[in-house]
C-alpha cells in the first residue's frame, strides 16, 4: 500500500485532530496491510471514487468494513489487504481527540469499530458523505473535513486532568510508571484508569507501552544503524528480551524479521503523535 500523503487540520483543531491521511490503491492491485497498535483512534472513510474492496481483521476476527467507520484503540495489529481501486480518508484523532467531539466512552471502541452513520448520525453523517462525494480533489475533500468538525466542536467533560497525565507521558517518551503519574500529575491511581478508559480507551499502563514502542520505533527510522542491544538501552526497556517482547507483541516478528514488513506504512502510521 502506498503511503498516504498527510494533511494537516485546521488550527482550531489542532487540540482534536493531528492529521488526515489521504491513500489511494490502484485498479487491479492487490495490496496487503498491516497497522501495530498507534495509541489513536479514527475515522477511516472509503471515498465514493472507491470500486474495490478493503478486508481487515484484529485479533482474528474482522472488523466491521463500511464506507465509513470509527475505529478505537488497539492493543494488537489490524491485519488485511485492499483489492482493486480505492480511496482512503485518515482522520487520525489525539488520544483524547473523538471522545472530546463526540462524548463517546472510548473503552467501548477499543480493538473494535462502528459504522459512523451510528456514531454521527444518519442525517450528520450522510450530510458528510455526500460533500465528500461531490469531489475527488485532496484539498477540497480536507476543506469539507475541516469544515465538518469546526462545527462539531462543543464542550464536553473536562479533560484537563488526562491531557496532564498525557502530556507527561509523552515528555518522557512512555519511560513512566503509574506511581510517577500519580506524584507529577497529584492524582490517585484509581481516578487516572477510570477516566483513563472512558476518555482514551486503554489503561495507562498498556497506552505507556505503546507510546514508548512508538518512540522507539521512530527512533530507529532516524538511527538506522544502532544495534539492537543499545537500541533497548535507549529507548529504556530493562534489556534486549524486554524490547524483544514488544516486537512480537505489537508487530509480530522478531526485530530480525522486521525486513519482512512494509515498514515504510508502519513508520508513517507510528510517526503519527
Amino acid at each position: 500500500m502506498s503511503i498516504p500523503a498527510t494533511f494537516h487540520p485546521d488550527p482550531a483543531l489542532a487540540s482534536c485532530i493531528l492529521s488526515y491521511g489521504i491513500a489511494e490503491v490502484a485498479e487491479s492491485t492487490v495490496a496487503p496491510f498491516f497497522s501495530p497498535p498507534i495509541g489513536l483512534s479514527a475515522f477511516i472513510i472509503q471515498h465514493q471514487s472507491s470500486t474495490g474492496t478493503v478486508v481487515a481483521f484484529v485479533q482474528g476476527h474482522p472488523m466491521q468494513v463500511n464506507q465509513a467507520i470509527a475505529t478505537g484503540q488497539l492493543t494488537s495489529a489490524i491485519t488485511g489487504y485492499y483489492t482493486g481501486k480505492v480511496k482512503t480518508l485518515l482522520i487520525f484523532f489525539h488520544p483524547l481527540g473523538m471522545h472530546q467531539l463526540f462524548g463517546l466512552d472510548m473503552h467501548k471502541l477499543t480493538n473494535t469499530s462502528m459504522n459512523l452513520l451510528v456514531l454521527l448520525g444518519k442525517e450528520k453523517g450522510k450530510y458528510l458523505l455526500n460533500r465528500l462525494e461531490k469531489t475527488e480533489d485532496n484539498l477540497s475533500l480536507v476543506y469539507i473535513l475541516n469544515d465538518f468538525f469546526k462545527n462539531q466542536i462543543s464542550v464536553l467533560n473536562d479533560t484537563t486532568g488526562i491531557r496532564k497525565v498525557l502530556d507527561f507521558i509523552h515528555l518522557h517518551q512512555g519511560n513512566v510508571s503509574i506511581k510517577e503519574i500519580e506524584e507529577h500529575c497529584y492524582v490517585h491511581r484509581k481516578s487516572i484508569e477510570r477516566h483513563f478508559l472512558y476518555q482514551v480507551g486503554l489503561s495507562p499502563k498498556i497506552y505507556t507501552s505503546i507510546y514508548r514502542f512508538k518512540c522507539l520505533m521512530n527512533y530507529l527510522q532516524q538511527h538506522p544503524n544502532t544495534s539492537w542491544l543499545q537500541l533497548s538501552s535507549i529507548t529504556g526497556y530493562y534489556d534486549q528480551s524486554h524490547m524483544v517482547r514488544y516486537f512480537k507483541e505489537y508487530l509480530k516478528v522478531a526485530p530480525k524479521e522486521l525486513v519482512t514488513l512494509d515498514t515504510e506504512l508502519i513508520n508513517y502510521l507510528l510517526s503519527r503523535s
